[in-house]
Parts: C-alpha cells; sequence; structure tokens
C-alpha cells in the first residue's frame, strides 16, 4: 500500500479525515471511547494548536483519503500532562525525560490498514529534526501501541492509572 504523510493545519477536510480516523481506532478495544474523536477536535482546536512546536501530521492513500493522524508540541510545566507526570517522578527523573521534551500526544491509524508501517511513518516524521532531548508519551499498558513504541526506542518510566477524564492517584 503506498502512502504519503502531510502536515496539516486543525481546520479543514483532511484534519476532519484525521479526526474520523481517530474516533474509528478508539472506538475499538480496549478503549471503547466512541466519543473521543469529538473530544480531540476541541481539545486540539481549542489548546494544543496553541501550544510551541505544535505539528499534526496525516497519513493518505489518496489526495483526500486520510489513514492515520499523530501530533504533539513542546512539553513545558503549566501544562496538564506535563505537570501531572512531572509530580509522579523524582525530581531528577522529571528533569531528565521532562526538562526538555516534545510530547507524542496522538496517533491513530484507521484500524483496517494498522501494521503497515503508518504508525512508525508518523512518529519518525513527527520527530525528524526536532531540538528536544526527548519524545514523552502515555498510553494504556492494556494497548498494543506498547509494540510500536517499543520497536522505534521508547522507554517505559512510569506507570500511572490515567483513566477518561485524567489521571486517578492511587
Amino acid at each position: 500500500m503506498d502512502w504519503s504523510i502531510l502536515s496539516i493545519p486543525a481546520h479543514g477536510p483532511l484534519f476532519e479525515g484525521a479526526i474520523a480516523v481517530y474516533g474509528e481506532a478508539f472506538s475499538r478495544p480496549p478503549y471503547s471511547d466512541p466519543d473521543r474523536g469529538r473530544e480531540i477536535r476541541q481539545r486540539m482546536r481549542e489548546t494544543h494548536a496553541l501550544r510551541p512546536g505544535f505539528q499534526l501530521l496525516v497519513a493518505c492513500t489518496g489526495p483526500e483519503r486520510v489513514v492515520g493522524m499523530a501530533y504533539g508540541y513542546r512539553g513545558t510545566a503549566g501544562q496538564w500532562w506535563h505537570d501531572t507526570v512531572t509530580r509522579a517522578l523524582k525530581p531528577l527523573e522529571a528533569a531528565e525525560w521532562l526538562g526538555d521534551s516534545y510530547e507524542l500526544v496522538e496517533i491513530a491509524v484507521h484500524p483496517a490498514v494498522q501494521g503497515h508501517g503508518i504508525g512508525a511513518g508518523l512518529i519518525r516524521e513527527l520527530l525528524a529534526d526536532r531540538p528536544a532531548a526527548t519524545c514523552v508519551l502515555s498510553t494504556r499498558t492494556d494497548s498494543d501501541a506498547h509494540n510500536l513504541y517499543r520497536r522505534l526506542g521508547f522507554e517505559t518510566i512510569i506507570e500511572m492509572p490515567f483513566t477518561n477524564g485524567g489521571y486517578r492517584s492511587t
């Protein structure tokens, strides 16, 4: 399958295609969250697209057929996820991992085309030429995404119980 990667703004037909792919991927187990696409559309437009280093990529198999999406931005103090993880880590670990980080916020590939290298291609392109010392992300422990992240060299630094709506302290 041939596909290409494009950088796009947080609006327009390709953006809506990215949201549709995201919604489809996250409506299935283990996520089973059919409203997540609507939530991420709002968060991306109202908050995330305004953050330093924001970039949204889509993978397309034709001029307007989106099959994958990924986005990220610079992690800084004052951002909910960054601050939540910083508090959970030891100070030296937080400084090492989050002191100069790029956050891979979301990635999704349509379930029908998973396993074709699209997710890895999106991540590699998103991180190409980034000046940040690290790239950080969070994912569910019961997700197959761990296999992709390990293949790309990501490491587990901490396990934290996130739920829909945020972090749950134990």
